[in-house]
Parts: structure tokens; C-alpha cells; sequence
């Protein structure tokens, strides 16, 4: 079975001197092992849950390893967003970004070039309505007083 271990990711951490990323961490324990090995961010993912359906959801763990690695790291989440609310949660449970890989694929089968457009014209547009339902202008006024614990 094809993998990566830690030890590979030191061996990359000390070849490579720009920002290292890595992808598929599933856990805080995973998420504290990357910061301490010197990568740059993480991707909470589970591959759009296509392969890991009955895996923990990326967004549930947010939180949990913001509070683990801190600022310090960049935290990004892939987990098939599909509306400007889902990247609110995310950005509001302590992720820097989510990604859109699965709704600019939608527009891609649907339109080409101009279907990418038009999804992410749709989700910038979702992003403006629900930021300013929630009294805010842009993401950086985000913050956790907005976000109630039974999320």
C-alpha cells in the first residue's frame, strides 16, 4: 500500500526550502507530528470522502487543531464545499481557507472555462449575502462569538 511516513517527511522538510504543505491529516495528533517535523501547513482532508466516507469530517476536527498547532501553522480544509456558508464555518472554526476543488469541477463538466467562472461567481457571490448576514463586510471580521458551540 503506497504511504508516506514521518521519517520521508523529514527526509523532504530537509531538501526542500520553500513552504512544505501537506495533505490528508485526519487528526490533532497528526496535526501536532507535522508542526513539530517543521512543515509550513496542513490540509485537514479526507479526499472529499470518496475513498473515506467513514472518516471524520475535516470540519469537525478544525477547531480542535487550530487550538493544537496555533497560528503559527497555516491550516487549510478540503472536504467538498459546495456553498459561501461552508467556507464561513470553516473560516470561523479556524481554518485560513477552504478549498474548491469539487464545486469548480461541477462548473468545469458543466461549461468549461466559463462553468469554473460561474461557480466561483456563485460562491463569491454566497460568501457577500451570508457575510453580511452575519454583520460583517469582509472575512477578516470573523470571529468565534459568531459561531455557538453545538455547531
Amino acid at each position: 500500500m503506497p504511504s508516506l511516513s514521518w521519517a520521508e517527511m523529514r527526509w523532504l522538510r530537509q531538501r526542500w526550502p520553500g513552504k512544505l504543505l501537506i495533505k490528508g491529516i485526519l487528526s490533532v495528533e497528526e496535526a501536532r507530528q507535522a508542526s513539530a517535523e517543521g512543515i509550513d501547513g496542513i490540509v485537514l482532508s479526507n479526499h472529499g470522502g470518496r475513498q473515506l466516507d467513514g472518516s471524520v469530517s475535516p470540519l469537525e476536527l478544525v477547531a480542535e487543531v487550530r487550538a493544537a498547532v496555533g497560528d503559527a501553522m497555516t491550516l487549510l480544509l478540503d472536504g467538498g464545499f459546495r456553498r459561501g456558508s461552508d467556507v464561513l464555518k470553516a473560516r470561523l472554526l479556524g481554518a485560513d481557507a477552504a478549498m474548491l476543488g469539487r464545486a469548480t469541477l461541477y462548473g468545469l463538466g458543466a461549461g468549461g472555462e466559463a462553468g469554473v467562472d460561474h461557480a466561483l461567481r456563485l460562491l463569491h457571490a454566497e460568501l457577500d449575502r451570508d457575510l453580511g448576514l452575519l454583520g460583517c463586510s469582509k472575512l477578516e471580521e470573523l470571529d468565534d462569538s459568531l459561531m455557538r458551540e453545538s455547531r
